[in-house]
C-alpha cells in the first residue's frame, strides 16, 4: 500500500518501522531527513521574501477582533476566496510571434506549402539576415518565417515594424514571382522537346472510373 501521510511524518513512520522490527536497515535518505526533516507540503511559496514567519492566513492578520474570528470548518473552506491556486508556469512570448502571426494571417496559403524540417548543410541558426535570400539556398527555399526573421533584423536597424513589414514582404513577392517564371518556362521548354504533361491525380481518377463503368457495360451486356 502507497504511503498516504504527509511528507512531514514520513521520518516518523518509519522510525516507528524501525522500533518495531518491521524493517531491519533504515532507507538511505534516513539521515538526511533526520538532518532537514522534510517540508509539510509539497507546494512552494512564489516568493519566500513575502512568506509570513507566522504563517498566519490572510483574515488572521486583519484589524477584526479576536471574538469575530472563528475556527476553520471543512465546510468553509469550500469558500472561493479560500481555495488553493494551481501554480502554472508563466506564459513564454518572443516578439518574433506578433510578426509571425501577422504574416499568416495575410498569407494563409503559405501554411500549405511543403518544407523539410531537416537541415541538410549548416547551422540554421547562424545565417546572417542582412539579405531575405541567404547564401547558398535556392528561392524555393524561401519560406514564411524567413521573412520574419529579415523584418526582425530591418526592426533592429532603426525601421518601424511597418516600414520592415512592407520592406520583406515585396522582397518576397519578387522571389515568388521570379520561382514562378522559372517554373513556366521551364515546363515550356520541356513541352518544346516533346515531354507529354501528365495528368492530375483527378484527371486519372475520372479516367478509371470511365474505364471501370465501361468494363462493367460490357459485362452486363454479355449476359
Amino acid at each position: 500500500m502507497a504511503f498516504k501521510s504527509p511528507p512531514a511524518k514520513i521520518h516518523s513512520y518509519v522510525t516507528k518501522l524501525l522500533k518495531g522490527n518491521v524493517i531491519k536497515n533504515p532507507p538511505v535518505w534516513y539521515p538526511a531527513t533526520t538532518l532537514a526533516p522534510p517540508s509539510p507540503t509539497f507546494l512552494r511559496e512564489r516568493d519566500p521574501s513575502k512568506a509570513n514567519p507566522r504563517a498566519d492566513l490572510p483574515f488572521e492578520t486583519s484589524s477584526t477582533s479576536s471574538s469575530q474570528k472563528q475556527e476553520l470548518t471543512r465546510s468553509s473552506r469550500s469558500q472561493k476566496h479560500l481555495r488553493w491556486k494551481s501554480e502554472r508556469p508563466q506564459k513564454i512570448v518572443y516578439p518574433e510571434d506578433k510578426l509571425r502571426r501577422r504574416f499568416y494571417q495575410d498569407h494563409p496559403w503559405e501554411l500549405r506549402r511543403p518544407r523539410c524540417l531537416v537541415e541538410t548543410s549548416g547551422d540554421g541558426t547562424q545565417r546572417n539576415w542582412a539579405s531575405l535570400l541567404q547564401e547558398g539556398r535556392s528561392i524555393a527555399d524561401l519560406t514564411g518565417e524567413d521573412v520574419v526573421q529579415y523584418q526582425m533584423y530591418l526592426m533592429s536597424t532603426g525601421k518601424t515594424e511597418r516600414e520592415s513589414y512592407h520592406i520583406a514582404t515585396s522582397e518576397f513577392y519578387q522571389y515568388r514571382a521570379q520561382e514562378e517564371t522559372e517554373a513556366r518556362v521551364a515546363k515550356a521548354q520541356a513541352m518544346a522537346f516533346g515531354l507529354k504533361p501528365r495528368r492530375s491525380f483527378v484527371l486519372n481518377g475520372l479516367k478509371r472510373e470511365e474505364e471501370a463503368l465501361l468494363e462493367a457495360q460490357k459485362n452486363t451486356s454479355q449476359f
